[in-house]
């Protein structure tokens, strides 16, 4: 019982080193993202802490399905609790594995814009060649480098030239996570670390945007979480109301097609994209990407948070099973 609380102590202990108390809140060290303190963020901790507690639950129950348990290694470290890919692993009958050789698969999880992966296991030191890996591809998800890839896939641009551009565009750094996005007069002189995109007309009552995250799994879609928030605060990292979608319902065979081929273009098996349809040209936008995504979103309600954990639990863990069969 001793070793046992023992474990626990070091394991969550280990989480908290990666966060840092400051004056005006909670700093994740690795990407720099503060968390204020108030009293939204306090009640989404809360109702994340909920929904980790039953995770737990969803895990325990996971063991009694049919197959052996797969086994995920993750470098060059593992998920913290709060990232989407630790409750999918948890509570598909999933285990973390610190041996890079056994594992049935290696996935690169760093929680930045760029990484140093070049997608092969035999460069990643203590990985077994014959490895299959996720995300090892994905090495760079910077503002620019979506755009870039979404127009070579999709046929239409995202990206403006902030010099010859007539009108209003998004001005927002080139790093993933900063939500520091503003509308800009343009013609402007763009600044360093910026991009400039079109300003996308998200929205169905003119009020509040619509953000169409989209977790992926090898390219597929298995639901999406709609984000809505109000117009003057559309670069906020907080939702005034989530709901979750059959993304048949949202986007057409051919635009999930395409979605499919972009993931493919930028090296992403496991993460979420952020999809906008812009009201304009009826056009999808891929205006985001991210390897390490977080969530369920916290303002989604426990039900279709637990509902959401599940769908995209028993897809990846066909996802492995099915990888693995063919071997």
């Amino acid at each position: 019982m001793g070793a046992c609380f023992m474990n626990l102590r070091n394991k969550y202990a280990g989480w908290l080193f990666e966060l840092e108390l400051e004056r005006n809140g909670i700093r994740a060290k690795e990407t720099g993202q503060l968390v204020e303190w108030n009293w939204g963020n306090a009640n989404a901790a809360l109702r994340g802490l909920i929904v980790h507690l039953l995770v737990h639950i969803l895990g325990a129950f996971s063991r009694l399905l049919p197959g052996r348990p797969y086994t995920v290694a993750f470098t060059p470290k593992n998920p913290s609790p709060w990232y989407l890919i630790w409750a999918v692993v948890r509570a598909g009958n999933g285990r973390i594995t610190s041996n890079l050789r056994t594992a049935d698969i290696l996935f690169y999880f760093e929680d930045k814009t760029r990484s140093k992966a070049d997608g092969a296991p035999s460069n990643i030191a203590g990985a077994n060649s014959g490895t299959r890996t996720i995300n090892a591809n994905c090495t760079d998800i910077s503002k620019a480098k979506v755009a870039e890839v979404f127009e070579q896939v999709f046929g239409y641009s995202l990206s403006v030239d902030p010099v010859t551009w007539q009108g209003l565009a998004v001005e927002k750094s080139d790093k993933n996570g900063a939500h520091d996005g503003r509308v800009v007069q343009c013609p402007t002189t763009p600044l360093p670390g910026k991009v400039y995109q079109r300003l996308l007309l998200n929205s169905d009552n003119g009020a509040s945007v619509l953000d169409y995250r989209s977790p992926t799994i090898n390219g597929e879609i298995p639901l999406v979480f709609i984000k809505e928030r109000p117009m003057n605060s559309r670069f906020a990292n907080y939702n005034t109301r989530v709901s979750l979608a059959d993304p048949r319902s949202l986007f057409t065979p051919e635009e999930l097609q395409s979605l499919r081929i972009f993931c493919q273009h930028m090296g992403l098996e496991f993460g979420g994209l952020d999809v906008l349809r812009n009201r304009g040209d009826g056009r999808i936008y891929v205006v985001d990407v991210n390897k390490t995504d977080m969530g369920p979103p916290t303002g989604l309600g426990f039900i279709a948070q637990i509902r959401a954990i599940r769908i995209l639990a028993k897809a990846f863990r066909n996802f492995i099973v099915l990888d693995r069969s063919r071997v």
